[in-house]
């Protein structure tokens, strides 16, 4: 977990730039700031991660990806990860439904005597055409006297730009053969974001959170740079709006409620004004609806014991100007039970989750209902009671459905598909330690993993090369190791020192077909090596950190063979900054960032080139 602290230390521009330093995951980058950005945790699609703003899962029924590129950083406090189930029970069953989750929680304003506004003003600006301001105001409304109840706001505005124009290399050939340096064209990106907040709190332990959210962006899609064609014209432009509710009473020590609900809307214009078909172009328009309720209970009769219930409705429909549309629908029913006991040595956390899945579809055959239920277990022993080490393990049964696009996409999807089936095994240790009277804090965590992907959903051939259609044809085998270090050496009281790093071992092997070519060959896109490596050094002066990510060899394609490989990279930033305190009333800060230092040009997505060495500045003021 990171707080908004250890974030504005890295040299991180939105969600998906943080989560590059965390083990296990994979960044799936298409290049450059308006690029899309998913996430793959240890080797599972990117379907299989789900994501929480706020306590509510983001969603995406077309693709079931979420571009994390759409998060910006000014109004988060904290990013967290989990693997397997969370530690805690009282959330929503959507949250246990998925393999991984990443939570983001945004600010919740906080209040000096006397003093009803706080302004927080973010600038960025950097190489490419970056323009990045962002607006933050929180209004204490109404508190009466004795403190409750207490309502008060927030409104975050935030609007980017970037020509995306940098320089990439092209390779005519191999290795010593000549070469160009190009830029990138038809890579920009504008993108702007609203969002209110209104928080009610009725007392100590109810609570009432009431958000809006509307998100534009209009950008180029430069696309692959094959057989050297660096041009394209094709465009994207996406409209997302949703409101959610959270309500939470704590009743007393025994009880507790909390109830969500949701509406998203997400529409979507690709447009290809040079298509070689009969009109001459393409402009296809695409509209997703949902609707979300959820109600979940926690129960504990003895301390040592806890009990939670959620149950969840999801309702999502879509709509497209596609001639012959399938106009899809789908009801999910989630039900997940939880107990948690914990005595002395030993926690120990079990769920199951009943999932019931209805589809329909105005045109044609709708995809297949389904009713499965989902297990999962997970211990932890503290050998010590005087020692901060802990041993853990879990189990976790899972899958994820297939998407409007596998089922129902032109001439590819395929109603009859069953869902991608998950079993995760995991077992790991954590240990931290203070030296000195807590001069030296030292946090050590290892996890060996073995996971198991069945009726993997894939695109193959049909009748020929050039008619494709999704099938469950896959099994991928995935064993691994993720570890993470932290030190903190507090010096002298205005110097400081924290190094931490990451690792992640992961194969991940194709296990569908002993005669196939692939049969144990890595899958595409997963390094077997990975890792990062930070640095932060802190003084009353100055605040300078170094980040290296690094990432091993990858495969573009299924078959691991030389024509198919992506070569190693380390990506090397440095940021400097320093915080004015004017008063203790105002307070202005800087910061500075380098990255791609040693300006390799490398690419994460094959024919997708990374941005060479750029820099960013950066202004904020809170007020």
């Amino acid at each position: 977990m990171l707080k908004s602290r250890e974030i504005s230390t890295l040299p991180a521009l939105n969600v998906s730039d943080v989560l590059k330093t965390f083990a296990g995951l994979v960044i799936r980058d298409y290049g450059g700031v308006g690029g899309m950005k998913t996430v793959a945790m240890r080797g599972f699609g990117s379907q299989h991660t789900a994501v929480s703003y706020d306590g509510i899962a983001a969603s995406d029924c077309q693709t079931g990806q979420i571009d994390l590129s759409k998060f910006p950083l000014g109004n988060v406090e904290q990013i967290s990860l989990n693997s397997g189930t969370p530690d805690d029970i009282f959330l929503p069953a959507r949250l246990m439904a998925s393999a991984s989750l990443i939570r983001i929680q945004t600010i919740r304003p906080t209040f000096r005597e006397k003093k009803p506004v706080n302004l927080n003003f973010h600038f960025t600006g950097g190489s490419f055409g970056l323009w990045n301001p962002m607006l933050l105001i929180e209004n204490k409304i109404y508190q009466k006297e004795g403190g409750y109840p207490f309502v008060y706001s927030s409104l975050n505005v935030s609007y980017l730009q970037s020509d995306g124009h940098y320089p990439f290399i092209i390779r005519y050939g191999g290795a010593g053969d000549s070469t160009s340096v190009e830029k990138r064209t038809n890579s920009d990106v504008r993108t702007a974001s609203v969002e209110g907040n209104v928080f009610t709190d009725f007392n100590s332990h109810s609570k009432l959170n009431v958000k809006l959210y509307y998100y534009w962006s209009e950008r180029g899609l430069p696309g692959a740079i094959i057989f050297y064609n660096t041009r394209s014209k094709e465009r994207l432009t996406d409209h997302n709006a949703f409101g959610q509710v959270h309500y939470e009473n704590h009743f007393n020590h025994k009880f507790a409620y909390q109830v969500n609900a949701k509406f998203n809307f997400a529409k979507q214009r690709y447009l290809n004004p040079e298509y070689l078909n009969v009109a001459g172009f393409i402009d296809n328009v695409y509209v997703q609806r949902e609707y979300y309720l959820s109600n979940t209970f926690l129960y504990a009769p003895h301390r040592v014991i806890s009990l939670s219930l959620s149950n969840d409705l999801i309702y999502g429909n879509m709509s497209a100007n596609l001639y012959d549309f399938v106009y899809p629908s789908r009801l999910q029913v989630l039900t997940m039970l939880n107990a948690y006991v914990s005595v002395r040595h030993v926690d120990i956390r079990a769920g199951l989750l009943h999932t019931g899945v209805a589809n329909w579809s105005r045109v044609g055959e709708a995809g297949k209902n389904l009713s499965r239920f989902s297990p999962s277990l997970g211990i932890s022993v503290k050998p010590l009671l005087s020692e901060n080490f802990h041993i853990r393990a879990f189990y976790k049964n899972i899958f994820r459905l297939p998407t409007f696009n596998d089922l129902y996409y032109t001439e590819v999807g395929n109603r009859n598909l069953r869902p991608e089936d998950t079993h995760q095994f995991d077992l790991g240790a954590a240990y931290t330690k203070s030296f000195l009277k807590n001069a030296i804090r030292i946090t050590v965590n290892a996890d060996g993993y073995y996971n198991l992907v069945k009726d993997k959903i894939v695109a193959i051939p049909s009748k020929n090369l050039f008619v494709w259609t999704m099938l469950n044809f896959g099994k991928v085998e995935i064993d691994g190791v993720d570890a993470n270090l932290s030190f903190k050496y507090q010096i002298i009281k205005d110097l400081s020192v924290s190094v931490s790093g990451s690792y992640t071992l992961q194969r991940a092997v194709d296990k569908t077909d002993p005669k196939s070519k692939t049969f144990l060959h890595q899958i595409p896109y997963t390094p077997l090596h990975s890792g990062s490596v930070g640095v932060i050094i802190s003084t009353t002066w100055f605040e300078i950190g170094y980040t290296m990510v690094a990432a091993g060899k990858r495969y573009a394609l299924q078959q691991n063979v030389a024509a198919n490989e992506l070569p190693p990279y380390t990506d090397h930033s440095l940021t400097l900054g320093h915080d004015f305190d004017i008063k203790g009333k105002v307070l202005l800060g800087v910061k500075g960032e380098l990255l791609n230092l040693a300006d390799l040009h490398y690419e994460i997505i094959r024919n997708y080139p990374m941005q060479g060495r750029s820099f960013r500045i950066g202004l904020r003021m809170k007020w």
